[in-house]
């Protein structure tokens, strides 16, 4: 049948998303997606158009999945316990694999100098939603601080991360990486 797609998307985004997590966007071909996902190139263009729309698509995918875990990670009442299980879910998502992925959006955020404008929009929006998330956890807190306050601090702990994220790549590990967030929360709660 013409225009049926002959493939399951979702299958397919998130076989892209692993190899735009693996490679990064600009390293990554349609020679590589088409490989990866067992879909001809021709059929991956009359279905998105470009490499960056999968991408997009993609990275929209990983975005929600990742907010939702942090959203999870921060449901905890006391401020400590939220942030350390935030940063263990962080730690572990960009250590995870072999070899370990990194941070999807770090990565696309160093290559957003060559990137388009809408990538570079969709990194923002998913740091921007992370800070928010933070922002809420901190001014939530029995005595918190104001929601200026809590908003700066989320800033700054979204910052971290970032540097946890290069940190990963610079070959630290996992048991590194977490007690340099350890000793983050410790000075962020004790401020």
């Amino acid at each position: 049948m013409v225009g049926v797609r002959q493939f399951d998307e979702d299958n397919v985004i998130a076989t892209a998303l692993d190899v735009f997590w693996r490679k990064g966007l600009h390293d990554a071909t349609m020679q590589d997606l088409a490989a990866a996902t067992g879909v001809q190139r021709g059929s991956l263009y009359n279905a998105y158009g470009d490499k960056e729309a999968i991408f997009l698509r993609a990275f929209d995918q990983y975005a929600a999945q990742f907010l939702e875990a942090a959203g999870n990670a921060l449901a905890h009442r006391d401020t400590t316990t939220a942030l350390r299980s935030f940063f263990d879910m962080i730690i572990v998502n960009m250590t995870d694999g072999s070899p370990a992925r990194g941070c999807l959006t770090t990565r696309t955020a160093l290559d957003a100098g060559i990137s388009s404008a809408a990538v570079r929009q969709r990194v923002q929006d998913v740091l921007g939603r992370l800070e928010q998330l933070l922002g809420k956890t901190l001014g939530a807190t029995p005595g918190g601080r104001r929601a200026a306050d809590a908003h700066r601090l989320a800033r700054v702990i979204v910052t971290f991360t970032r540097g946890l994220a290069v940190m990963e790549r610079a070959g630290y590990s996992r048991k590194q990486l977490k007690e340099s967030a350890a000793t983050f929360v410790d000075a962020v709660v004790g401020a």
